[in-house]
């Protein structure tokens, strides 16, 4: 019974820290130079990388002229965005998980990071598939909740680790991708 007891603690502890504002919100990064620049970036653009593999994301991003230059820009980097979610799932999270040393609240926590990262590449599917029907408030809406789930991981990851490069890297090189991508709509569809 005391095992259930904790799960249901570490559960209201990780609900109650979604729930209220931190630090990390604060941390919000430039849409072209993340405040917690990935390693050695280019003179050209900026990257996250993880344990293996790196996705450039350009500084420089042109003007999108019209709302065919803005889908394929919102499907290319959504296509980007959802390749290196998955590795991050696979190559960190996953990772994280089989190490014999991680404990209860720390499984909690990554089992919660990858059921929502999952959901953000969800909605990065969604997003797409809204690009295509050309409905640009629900495309905000989908990289809003993307942005969402991925902040509910940085929270649950800020509480059992502290400072965790790989996770803020990774948050950062997201919100980034993000910011761009909202930028880009907000910026053609007024």
């Amino acid at each position: 019974m005391a095992f259930f007891n904790k799960i249901i603690i570490v559960f209201t502890i990780s609900l109650f820290l979604t729930t209220i504002p931190s630090k990390a919100y604060n941390i919000q990064p430039k849409p072209h130079a993340p405040s917690h620049a990935p390693i050695k970036p280019s003179s050209s653009s900026s990257s996250y990388v993880a344990s293996k593999g790196t996705i450039e994301i350009p500084k420089n991003i042109p003007t999108v002229p019209n709302t065919r230059d803005l889908s394929v820009f919102i499907n290319s980097m959504m296509e980007a965005t959802m390749t290196k979610t998955e590795e991050f799932i696979a190559n960190v999270i996953e990772q994280r998980l089989e190490e014999p040393d991680t404990d209860i609240y720390a499984t909690d926590c990554l089992e919660t990071c990858k059921s929502v990262y999952q959901d953000a590449v969800d909605a990065m599917k969604k997003a797409e598939e809204d690009v295509k029907a050309k409905d640009y408030y629900k495309v905000n809406l989908d990289i809003s909740a993307m942005t969402t789930d991925i902040d509910t991981c940085n929270e649950c990851a800020i509480s059992i680790y502290g400072e965790d490069t790989e996770f803020r890297q990774f948050d950062n090189w997201i919100q980034g991708v993000a910011s761009e991508c909202l930028e880009k709509i907000s910026a053609l569809t007024k």
